[in-house]
């Protein structure tokens, strides 16, 4: 077995290069919003029907022009503001500088975080902001650098097109179709080149070295994990609700395997 030599290997961009990206040159402030105050004496009830309106699950709480933590609207009853507002913890404050990528694995923790700007509560992000554009955009660079890479070591592992003894008739004609199509185009590819993911996830799974070698335990595990990721994929393509079919926990455990399997993608 031979790999790719890594001159070659390093044309495929690097999730650290991408992570770089968003680390650099996109920050919470990205998706996040300005966050309107009550005040400590103002009536919860009246509040919360503001909330209402607006469509808002926190709300901050100011005192003598200083805002000092916050109220959840589903919290609010009889009374005022300061029975119901709780302080901000140090684990729910960053700055506006911090990375977008950061923010979100923030969020795996917490169900929100608040944006200092200077010493200033100003800005609130929440779960729902992670449907944003920015975030999508970072969720479909992972995917498409994860495929380029399976692209890449599935083309090497297999020399000569012997990657075909894992897929079915069917699924061999329809690369082949495409190739013919693409080709007809001018288009400078290989048959390898027209494979899709579940391609390339049944390729990766039944070949068990090259599975153990990207760090997949098993065969069950990795199909779980690449139709999680089929979904995520096809709700980003499709404009559609991130956890239409998966709740928050199981999008941020594929991010979380699709980093590990990057990483290992990478050292091959």
């Amino acid at each position: 077995m031979t790999f790719m030599p890594t001159k070659q290997r390093d044309k495929v961009s690097s999730y650290k290069n991408l992570r770089s990206l968003y680390e650099q040159n996109i920050t919470v402030n990205s998706i996040s919003e300005t966050m309107d105050t009550c005040h400590l004496t103002d009536d919860a009830q009246r509040i919360k029907n503001m909330m209402d309106m607006k469509d808002y699950d926190v709300m901050g709480v100011e005192d003598h022009g200083v805002v000092i933590g916050y109220v959840i609207r589903n919290e609010l009853n009889v009374g005022i503001c300061e029975e119901y507002y709780r302080s901000f913890s140090p684990t729910e404050l960053v700055s506006e500088s911090t990375p977008l990528i950061d923010t979100l694995f923030f969020l795996k923790e917490k169900e929100r975080v608040f944006i200092l700007e200077g010493n200033r509560v100003t800005k609130v992000v929440t779960l729902a902001d992670l449907q944003k554009p920015p975030i999508r955009m970072l969720l479909f660079g992972l995917i498409t650098l994860l495929e380029m890479h399976l692209y890449r070591i599935i083309n090497d592992f297999f020399p000569d097109n012997t990657w075909k003894k894992h897929l079915s008739g069917h699924r061999i004609q329809l690369a082949e179709e495409l190739f013919s199509l693409r080709k007809s185009r001018n288009e400078a590819i290989q048959l390898c080149d027209c494979l899709q993911i579940c391609d390339k996830r049944d390729i990766v799974l039944n070949e068990n070295p090259l599975r153990e070698l990207l760090g997949i335990k098993s065969k069950s595990k990795g199909k779980t994990y690449f139709k999680q990721l089929e979904g995520l994929r096809n709700n980003l393509a499709h404009a559609q609700n991130l956890t239409t079919q998966n709740s928050w926990d199981e999008l941020f455990l594929v991010l979380e395997q699709t980093e590990n399997l990057l990483g290992a993608c990478e050292k091959v």
